[in-house]
Parts: structure tokens; C-alpha cells; sequence
């Protein structure tokens, strides 16, 4: 239980930066360690794997809440945002995970 609550305790300001469609630095809110090592090493620890999948959904909340007008609620299930987090680290392996959350929101407006 104490690791559950230092888990969340170790939300700070991501000092990496995501390029968006307009190349404009976005600071998210993110974890102590946000790389795809991270994400990579979690896939047996379903607490921790738990906590960084409701991030992508608040992250996706905070998406909806800042562009009303642009609302997503497509979310996809969390094992496919698993999957897609998964291949994400595949293909950027030096990126931090929290990236895919801006890949899959740009997904999710094209459908």
C-alpha cells in the first residue's frame, strides 16, 4: 500500500517536452520516470501498470477539457492502449512513454 501511494506521489512537471502538430513545446504532467524503459518494465507489476493507463486516461480528459469542442470519447479499452503504448516503445525506444498518449489522441480526431 505504501508503494501504491508513493506511485502517485511521484507525479511532478515532465521537464522533456512533445512536439505537437504545430511544434509548440508541451510540458505534461507525467511520472518520476516516464521512458519507455519504464513502461517496458512495468508489464509485470499490474499496480503500476494500472496507475500509468488511468494517466492516459486523464490525459485524454484534459485533452477533452481544454478543446471542448473537439471532445474524444473514443477511448479505446485498456489493453489496447497497452498495445499501443507497447508499440509506440518499439518504435522510440528512447522516448518517454507518456508520448504516445499525444500519437493517440491525434488518432482518435482523425476517426
Amino acid at each position: 500500500m505504501k508503494l501504491l501511494l508513493a506511485s502517485f506521489l511521484f507525479v511532478l512537471l515532465s521537464p522533456a517536452a512533445h512536439a505537437t502538430d504545430n511544434s509548440v513545446p508541451i510540458r505534461t504532467i507525467a511520472f518520476d520516470d516516464n521512458s519507455c524503459g519504464a513502461w517496458v518494465k512495468s508489464a509485470g507489476i499490474l499496480w503500476q501498470r494500472q496507475t500509468y493507463l488511468f494517466w492516459f486516461r486523464g490525459f485524454t480528459s484534459g485533452y477533452n477539457y481544454a478543446l471542448p469542442n473537439k471532445q474524444i470519447s473514443n477511448m479505446p479499452n485498456s489493453e489496447t492502449v497497452a498495445l499501443y503504448i507497447d508499440k509506440f516503445c518499439r518504435e522510440n525506444p528512447l522516448a518517454p512513454f507518456t508520448g504516445a498518449a499525444f500519437n493517440l489522441i491525434s488518432e482518435l480526431k482523425k476517426q
